[in-house]
C-alpha cells in the first residue's frame, strides 16, 4: 500500500494548474459517491517511487491520501493524466474514495 501526502487546494483554473506544475507540483481530484468532490495537490517528490502502470493493471490496487491534518483518505486511482511531449510527465490524477 501506498502512501501520498497532499494539500486541499483552494484555486482551480488553467493558470492556477500551470503554476503548481512549474513548482513541480500538479492538481488531482479525489471524488466518490454520496461524498463531495476534494479538489487536492500533490506533490512529485511525494510520488517519485511509485510505479504507476503497475498500480493500474491491477483492477484494484488502494492507496492512502495524508491530508496536512494526517487524515487519511483511502482511494483507488480512476485515470492518470500524463503531458503528450514531456517524457510521461503526470498532468492530473483521479481519485476515487472507497
Amino acid at each position: 500500500m501506498h502512501n501520498i501526502k497532499f494539500l486541499k487546494r483552494m484555486q482551480t483554473g488553467k493558470k492556477f494548474s500551470r503554476r503548481l506544475r512549474i513548482n513541480h507540483q500538479f492538481p488531482a481530484i479525489i471524488y466518490g459517491k454520496k461524498k463531495k468532490e476534494i479538489p487536492i495537490i500533490i506533490n512529485i517528490n511525494d510520488i517519485v517511487n511509485i510505479n504507476f502502470k503497475k498500480i493500474l493493471k491491477k483492477k484494484f490496487s488502494v492507496i492512502n491520501l495524508i491530508d496536512e491534518k494526517k487524515k487519511i483518505y483511502k482511494v483507488n486511482i480512476i485515470e492518470i493524466q500524463y503531458h503528450p511531449f514531456k517524457n510521461n510527465k503526470i498532468y492530473h490524477i483521479d481519485f476515487l474514495f472507497i
